[in-house]
């Protein structure tokens, strides 16, 4: 009888009064947030169409455009480089790579408000994971080049062997080096395929729209939550970065 009381109270409350208690059985249960890594924290974006022009011109081959990049990037790495450079990858992967050696310290960074964010949540007890279907050689790198490293508990980028998302292979295993549970953790992806693999993990998605190349189809894929700004985080969470402790 009782539920039944409170579940007709709620019945007549306003929307905000039910986005309070979702945030407060976010906040009351999150023990770990872990994120995907490009396009999440780390703007690749600019680069990676600039490189792919630069290795397309190396090649003699028909630059690609921006909207068939982005269209066709959620393949992993070389299928996606494959599809506009053909299959032979002695033809195409060394110009890649050589041009982003030569530009990735000056075309690439974080995007605005992740740094803090990430640093409020930490000062909040949170445990900070990456969980990326980057390759391992490129993702330290980078991870590198901005300094917050030691945020992160974990920092789990592609390596042989494992599985790309959605497989929720790589998900569950980073959770159990963390050591929590499905439901104490959050993870935030800009593509389908990070909710999906979230959704098969058991754990609670957000969508990280301030990168993503399909806003739509991130959307389509029902994420608990959605932000348009790093910060946003920190609202749905009921965190206030000056009680966290403050700017460092």
């Amino acid at each position: 009888m009782r539920k039944f009381a409170r579940t007709a109270v709620l019945a007549g409350a306003p929307p905000r009064l039910f986005t309070l208690l979702r945030r407060e059985r976010l906040a009351s249960k999150l023990k770990a947030a872990i994120f995907d890594w490009d396009l999440t924290l780390w703007n690749s974006w600019d680069i990676h169409v600039w490189l792919m022009g630069k290795t397309a011109d190396d090649l003699g081959l028909p630059r690609p455009q921006k909207d068939q990049i982005a269209r066709e990037y959620s393949r992993p790495f070389l299928q996606h480089l494959a599809w506009f450079f053909g299959d032979d990858q002695s033809l195409f992967l060394d110009s890649y790579i050589g041009f982003y050696r030569e530009a990735v310290g000056n075309m690439s960074g974080l995007y605005p408000g992740v740094a803090e964010t990430l640093r409020v949540l930490k000062r909040h007890g949170l445990k900070l994971g990456i969980f990326s279907d980057k390759r391992q050689p490129f993702g330290v790198t980078e991870l590198e080049l901005t300094g917050i490293g030691h945020l992160f508990d974990l920092a789990s980028f592609l390596e042989d062997g494992r599985p790309y998302k959605p497989d929720p292979q790589g998900l569950k295993h980073a959770m159990d080096v963390m050591e929590v549970s499905p439901l104490e953790t959050l993870y935030v992806g800009d593509t389908r395929h990070d909710i999906e693999c979230a959704q098969r993990a058991g754990t609670r998605s957000a969508a990280a729209l301030w990168g993503t190349v399909d806003r739509e189809g991130l959307l389509a894929q029902d994420p608990d939550y959605s932000w348009d700004r790093a910060e946003s985080i920190l609202t749905s969470l009921g965190i206030d970065g000056q009680q966290a402790g403050g700017r460092s």
